[in-house]
């Protein structure tokens, strides 16, 4: 199995398990969302079927920050609400069998990556990092809207189309809301430099771990059926911070960076 490049997590939490039936289940008896226990293909269908979108989170058991969205994102009441309500959401553990084919269909190279389909199984978002209750709430709200949920029956191996999702004057309001969220995340990095071949960014993050004593990673990023490649330094807890650390790096190594 490939290594998967995880983001930084720092809170434990309680693990969430794929049963082989089809029907709902609280994995977590603290955990009030009704994740599907199903597969992958029926929760497509039973989405599609009763008009939802169909949500679906890749995780594993040793991914540190999938559990701190389980103890605080998922705890949330609003987003229990709009995952039970709307959508059909399912966790996928990428070392079953079912997520292993998916991971590699998908291309999931980070933990957590979450996924969402209209109910005809189109993908409209996709979204490779740990997500807050506010921005999950915000992210839930925008696309849960009527051309998104439109009753629909797809068979099994119906290839999703990614898709960018139109929006009218109505969601405009939703759609600031979602990327007005960040303000309340607790997770900022610093945007070293975006690649389009994997040798380019592994060859920088070695050098930048020569010279700095600080987490870095590669982040993959799927647009238009390609990858491109994130090298993200640090781990900051307030915007202020990876601030203060932008300017440092500007003003002492002339290196320029951007909050991620």
């Amino acid at each position: 199995m490939n290594k998967l490049i995880i983001a930084i997590g720092f809170i434990f939490g309680s693990l969430v398990n794929i049963n082989a039936d089809s029907s709902w289940t609280d994995t977590d008896p603290s955990n009030k969302v009704k994740f599907f226990a199903g597969s992958f293909e029926h929760g497509k269908m039973k989405a599609g079927a009763e008009g939802k979108l169909f949500f679906v989170e890749f995780y594993a058991d040793w991914c540190t920050p999938c559990k701190w969205m389980d103890k605080t994102t998922f705890k949330n009441d609003l987003v229990i609400s709009q995952l039970n309500n709307n959508y059909v959401p399912l966790k996928l553990d990428i070392e079953s069998s079912d997520g292993q084919n998916l991971k590699n269909q998908y291309e999931v190279n980070i933990l957590p990556t979450i996924l969402i389909f209209n109910s005809q199984g189109r993908m409209i978002e996709r979204i490779e990092k740990t997500l807050s209750s506010e921005s999950m709430v915000s992210m839930l709200s925008f696309h849960n809207n009527p051309e998104n949920r439109v009753v629909s029956n797809h068979s099994y191996n119906t290839s999703p189309l990614q898709t960018e999702e139109s929006r009218g004057p109505n969601l405009e309001h939703l759609y600031q809301q979602y990327h007005m969220a960040d303000n309340f995340r607790t997770n900022y990095k610093l945007l070293i430099g975006h690649y389009f071949d994997y040798t380019d960014a592994h060859f920088k993050v070695k050098e930048l771990q020569k010279a700095f004593d600080y987490p870095i990673v590669v982040m993959n990023h799927y647009v238009e059926n390609t990858t491109q490649y994130k090298v993200l330094m640090g781990e900051f807890k307030t915007i202020a911070e990876a601030e203060a650390f932008k300017g440092l790096l500007k003003e002492q190594h002339n290196l320029e960076t951007t909050i991620y």
